[in-house]
């Protein structure tokens, strides 16, 4: 917990806390790599988008980075006793994803406009090979869409390795686990949602080819699903829901 308590205060106690109460259980599971490829702008409001493969990413997604991160999280792991009330105080915010949430588009635009950082998984959840962007699938629009009306600086994210952490019998082998930072990709309202939503697909699979060379990432070392890891037969594709979709009346109109 080095540098905890140097960091925390009394707004931030719990973010730390949560991110340290996991990071406790998982550090000497596994073996870390951060790195930023630019500085992360030290203050105003960012979009923080990395893809998404397990429910490990959150603390390690956190562990180097030097802001703290206000997660957009599905709302069932805010309603788990205690430790859901914990992870609202430590800036976590629910999305309810059988529905388009306006409650958490009208949170996630209230705390760009204080100037935090806000975390958003934008593959809609948990994906893997054909289901992810990295393996091929289309971006959804919608985090494109809030990017177009809040004009603010997008930080694009890779994490990988996480999803070997469902495998208990790997964990004393310590699977090896990245995450790397691109450079801030400016705002630009003159771009159409399609054009937004490609250069951040663009920027994420640039960061991933470059950590499979840097890396030399084996095949199993790659995202894999949860039953994969376990052993057992996957699952059907998830299908697509609705996700974080502004209203057409709060969309900038297309130029």
């Amino acid at each position: 917990m080095t540098g905890f308590f140097k960091h925390a205060s009394m707004t931030n106690f719990f973010y730390y806390f949560c991110r340290e109460l996991y990071l406790t259980v998982l550090r000497p599971f596994s073996r870390f790599d951060y790195v930023e490829l630019a500085p992360v702008p030290k203050t105003g409001p960012a979009l923080l988008l990395c893809n998404h493969i397990s429910h490990a990413d959150p603390p390690f997604m956190a562990r180097k980075f030097p802001r703290v991160i206000h997660f957009m999280a599905d709302k069932p792991l805010l309603e788990i006793p205690v430790f859901g009330r914990m992870m609202r105080w430590g800036h976590v915010f629910p999305i309810d994803r059988t529905k388009n949430d306006r409650a958490a588009l009208k949170t996630a635009m209230a705390r760009l406009e204080a100037g935090h950082v806000v975390a958003i998984f934008p593959e809609k959840g948990i994906r893997h090979g054909e289901t992810s962007v990295l393996g091929g699938a289309e971006l959804p629009i919608g985090t494109a869409s809030l990017w177009r009306m809040m004009d603010v600086p997008v930080i694009p994210m890779i994490i990988i390795g996480t999803d070997q952490l469902y495998a208990l019998r790997k964990w004393p082998s310590r699977p090896r686990i990245f995450v790397r930072v691109g450079k801030a990709i400016p705002p630009d309202r003159s771009a159409s949602k399609e054009e937004l939503r490609d250069r951040i697909a663009n920027a994420w699979s640039e960061i991933f080819e470059t950590m499979k060379k840097d890396y030399n990432l084996l095949p199993e070392e790659l995202p894999h699903s949860a039953q994969h890891r376990w052993g057992k037969p996957e699952l059907a594709p998830i299908a697509k829901l609705k996700y974080f979709q502004p209203p057409k009346s709060a969309e900038s109109p297309e130029k």
